[in-house]
């Protein structure tokens, strides 16, 4: 465990996109101690002010300070990243390791449906689930965690279809061993590493699709701060403070691009 650890820290993949997701971290972690300003206290008269030693990133077109809206967007973001992860990897884990190790029907049921949803644009899909049941949070979540069961079930249900006729799972099965047992206990350890890929992968395409939702005006609603919605707003002030729309742009992007090159790093370590 030690020496892969030290590998990932000799990836440069892995490490630039550590650097990129601990520094938003970083910002959420002190949010929570301490906010340079109130995130919903408006000043009209020092709209859209230029970032200084007052106002370090700049304020919005409300007054707003934009350093502290990011510190507490960060933990919308990361908050939603984490719980549509977990719901994908518990569920998909499941489904998956059902089809890949038991096979027949119930695969081919599984693998149609996955491709089934697979099939349907993602977002769409989380689109038509907000407009029907409401845009709270809870159901934000659950439509972004919907779509990324696919992706966890397709690498569980190959990991179980590659070891289930394995030497030590038949040494398992002689010596009276249970299929949960050999499932849990057995096959899944050995596909953990896939796994954490796809939880990084997963993260980032989370935080992505929860961006896009709220730029559009269907995820987090006002005042609360969320990246996609205040690139949103700053959308309309782009000529006149392009710093308004460039951070909560890089914020996205460092989260995103971090998560994907910590997982392309972690890939690359596992292939050695």
């Amino acid at each position: 465990m030690k020496e892969n650890w030290k590998k990932l820290f000799k990836t440069p993949n892995f490490v630039v996109g550590f650097v990129m997701v601990f520094i938003i971290v970083f910002l959420m972690m002190v949010g929570f101690f301490y906010l340079p300003y109130d995130v919903n206290a408006m000043d009209v008269v020092n709209k859209l002010a230029k970032p200084d030693n007052v106002h370090l990133l700049g304020t919005d077109h409300l007054g707003r300070d934009i350093l502290s809206r990011i510190m507490q967007g960060a933990r919308i973001s990361i908050l939603i990243g984490i719980l549509v992860v977990i719901f994908g990897l518990i569920t998909g884990t499941l489904v998956g390791s059902v089809a890949g190790y038991f096979g027949g029907k119930a695969d081919e049921i599984i693998s149609k449906l996955i491709d089934t949803q697979m099939a349907f644009p993602g977002v769409l899909l989380a689109l038509m689930m907000i407009a029907v049941f409401g845009n709270n949070l809870g159901n934000i979540i659950l439509a972004l965690g919907i779509m990324s069961i696919p992706r966890f079930a397709r690498i569980t249900r190959s990991g179980f279809m590659k070891y289930r006729d394995a030497e030590f799972v038949r040494a398992s099965r002689v010596r009276g061993a249970g299929d949960f047992y050999i499932m849990f206990f057995h096959i899944l350890p050995n596909i953990v590493p896939d796994l954490i890929v796809t939880c990084s992968l997963g993260f980032a395409s989370a935080v992505m699709s929860e961006a896009g939702l709220s730029y559009l005006g269907l995820g987090i609603q006002p005042p609360t701060p969320s990246f996609g919605k205040m690139l949103s707003e700053a959308q309309n002030y782009i000529l006149q403070a392009p710093w308004y729309v460039m951070i909560p742009a890089i914020a996205i992007t460092f989260l995103v691009m971090g998560f994907n090159m910590m997982g392309d790093g972690i890939s690359k370590v596992m292939q050695h």
